[in-house]
């Protein structure tokens, strides 16, 4: 975050007033769609709010726009109501990006709170227009990118709570909240957590806000503190049974701490993950590999879920806890996140429909969420077997299983994880606040100096292509500095390359076609250098192709969207599966990839370079392989395919064929 200083006088640009969703009046109707599952068709009264549905994951949700003025048809009820109200536990929503209208037909169909975090919001920001306004508002008014970074949280946030907050109030302040994370950079800072979660409470200044705090050893006397403070707080990432207890203790601690007559508008959830759990022991008990290990697959996570559970009933009650209850004090929820399933040998619905039970929430992002709503089951299960879930626990620690062991490095990777999209996210908000200002800048230089551009004999105008391996010379009006500047953004090759750029005209400039004089060209357009010749078979059409690969940007300051660290043209280390395999003719990888792979020796290395017509379809890395491993990876290249503005499009592939698998 920076130094809580500096942000203190943050004012957010957009004030939340405008903002109005008292006006819209939700209702849902229950269709049929193509596949014949149940879905969800919404309608909202106020013409004002605009609602989209693009998620692609989201294909059963029919968000439609009316003019009812709220007063269609009763909304239908849905398995989530049935969760609520019969078994007690309350269904989030783990995602949030603009607009948060989005959020309108969610809420209809009966969720009652959003979570987010630095990974939600980085993909968010980076892959939507939705920002752009706002951010060129705040480039322009002179804000530094971390700054504007936390005034776009902060107005995402104020927009949900005000969706969210008849809920809250319609419960008391048990449910209806949106929660948003302090810097995940302030992980081991005790102090500055506390202090980043005043100043956030503050700035978004709504009451059913929580304020997440990570479950590090070094902030959970952060937590103590900030509840103390009367500052509700959802605590996150919490992978083992130890830290939950600390966790919990810290509630209470706090809740004795605060000198209050009236504790019930302090709250808190604690967030419990589970999918990364079995993503994790599933890895170790494989290693393992006896058969009673490899039966244990799939079932730690659930097993430790239910022993929090249980956990929890202790520690909120007895004699400690009835004191607090009699200043009005509320339970600290347990929170089950991370539901998504990893295992796509699992069931859909397997880290939800196991963790049901009173006073719980479940937060779950589009797949989970939609798997439950078209085919989950409504009944109290949390606590169904306690016994087998004791078994399983003790179980996977005689086969080694160290659960102190999962916790933390769990723990290390879940907050380095929410580090990396945080920095990528910044990274990405400085490129495109750089690209505001080059939009900004080469607007006044071509409208300057474009007339002379044709003078100078090097290049010219129109349809024709000027080329940048000759050198500018200057002209009236026109210095070579800004002529080499023009020219330059446009290309990122060395030298004794011939790079030609289409004449800057409408909406097509910056989109540029590379010419390598070192690279063979093909009729489809691809490029291709070989950095080492096999000596083996090539593959043919049907047979399985193991690859390794790594991915680049070009037009977007040589952006590594996937790479090993490996030294091209040495060696490659790695077992099968940790490599990227498909079947050639399949159509499973995008034209580039399939046409080089068809030219290629087993045991080659070849450079690629892919124009835009032979990557991508629909600039979707999800409609065709191969797709980043890791999710900084697939922001960069996303972040590229789905950008409008001056990002060229062109990709580099270095692809190693390690494998021939026969049909």
């Amino acid at each position: 975050m920076g130094s809580i200083s500096k942000l203190s006088n943050l004012n957010p640009t957009y004030s939340p007033s405008t903002f109005n969703p008292k006006s819209c009046q939700p209702t849902v109707f229950l269709i049929k769609g193509f596949n014949g599952k149940t879905v969800f068709d919404q309608r909202v009264s106020s013409s004002r709010l605009t609602l989209r549905n693009n998620h692609a994951s989201w294909g059963s949700l029919a968000v439609r726009c009316s003019s009812l003025a709220g007063n269609g048809s009763p909304t239908k009820r849905t398995v989530l109501h049935d969760l609520y109200e019969k078994e007690g536990q309350s269904p989030w929503y783990d995602n949030l990006c603009r607009p948060v209208t989005d959020l309108v037909p969610l809420i209809a169909s009966g969720v009652r709170g959003v979570t987010s975090n630095p990974a939600i919001f980085q993909k968010a920001i980076s892959t939507s227009n939705a920002y752009n306004e706002q951010f060129r508002e705040l480039v322009q008014a002179g804000k530094d990118i971390e700054s504007a970074y936390w005034e776009l949280v902060v107005k995402d946030i104020q927009d949900a709570c005000e969706l969210f907050e008849p809920i809250y109030n319609e419960t008391d302040g048990g449910d209806g909240y949106v929660s948003v994370e302090v810097s995940p950079r302030l992980a081991d800072d005790t102090v500055g957590t506390v202090e980043a979660a005043k100043w956030l409470r503050k700035v978004v200044d709504r009451p059913n806000v929580y304020i997440k705090i990570p479950a590090t050893a070094e902030c959970v006397p952060s937590i103590k503190e900030v509840i103390s403070l009367g500052i509700s707080v959802n605590v996150t990432l919490i992978f083992s049974l130890a830290r939950y207890e600390a966790v919990i203790d810290a509630y209470l601690d706090g809740l004795e701490a605060s000198g209050l007559s009236d504790l019930s508008r302090v709250t808190s959830v604690a967030s419990f993950f589970v999918s990364r759990v079995d993503t994790l022991v599933d890895k170790m008990l494989e290693k393992i590999g006896t058969p009673e290990a490899l039966d244990l697959r799939g079932k730690a996570a659930n097993a430790q879920a239910a022993l929090a559970y249980k956990l929890y009933q202790k520690k909120f009650s007895g004699p400690r806890w009835e004191a607090l209850v009699k200043k009005g004090a509320k339970k600290q929820r347990l929170l089950w996140a991370s539901t998504s399933v990893k295992n796509p040998a699992y069931s859909d619905t397997l880290y939800v429909a196991p963790l049901i039970g009173p006073d719980t929430v479940s937060t779950m992002p589009d797949q989970a969420l939609q798997a439950f709503i078209d085919h989950g089951a409504v009944s109290r299960t949390i606590d169904s077997n306690v016994s087998e879930a004791e078994g399983i626990y003790s179980a996977l620690e005689k086969l080694g299983i160290d659960w102190g062991y999962v916790g933390s490095q769990l723990e290390l990777e879940g907050v380095d994880s929410f580090k990396k999209s945080f920095d990528s996210l910044l990274d990405s908000l400085q490129e495109k606040a750089n690209s505001l200002k080059l939009v900004s800048q080469q607007s006044k230089e071509l409208n300057f100096g474009m007339a002379s551009i044709s003078a100078a004999g090097s290049l010219s105008v129109g349809k024709v292509n000027y080329c940048a391996n000759v050198r500018p010379k200057p002209s009236r009006g026109f210095s070579e500095p800004a002529m080499r500047r023009i020219v330059g953004r446009y290309s990122n090759a060395s030298s004794s390359s011939r790079i030609c750029v289409p004449a800057i005209r409408g909406k097509d400039y910056g989109k540029t076609k590379m010419r390598y004089q070192d690279y063979t060209e093909t009729e489809s357009g691809l490029q291709y250098k070989d950095l080492r010749v096999g000596s083996g078979p090539t593959p043919k059409v049907g047979e399985t192709v193991v690859v390794d690969w790594d991915g680049y940007t070009i037009g977007y300051y040589g952006r590594i969207f996937e790479a090993r660290n490996k030294t091209k043209g040495g060696s490659f280390e790695g077992e099968d599966k940790e490599f990227y395999k498909f079947r050639v003719g399949s159509q499973q990888v995008i034209p580039a990839f399939e046409e080089a792979i068809a030219g290629m020796a087993l045991g080659g290395i070849r450079r690629i370079v892919v124009p835009p017509e032979l990557g991508y379809p629909d600039n979707d890395y999800n409609k065709s392989g191969p797709r980043p491993t890791t999710f900084s990876g697939q922001r960069a290249l996303d972040f590229v395919l789905r950008n409008q503005g001056l990002i060229d499009k062109t990709l580099l592939f270095d692809i190693e064929l390690l494998k021939i698998i026969p049909n």
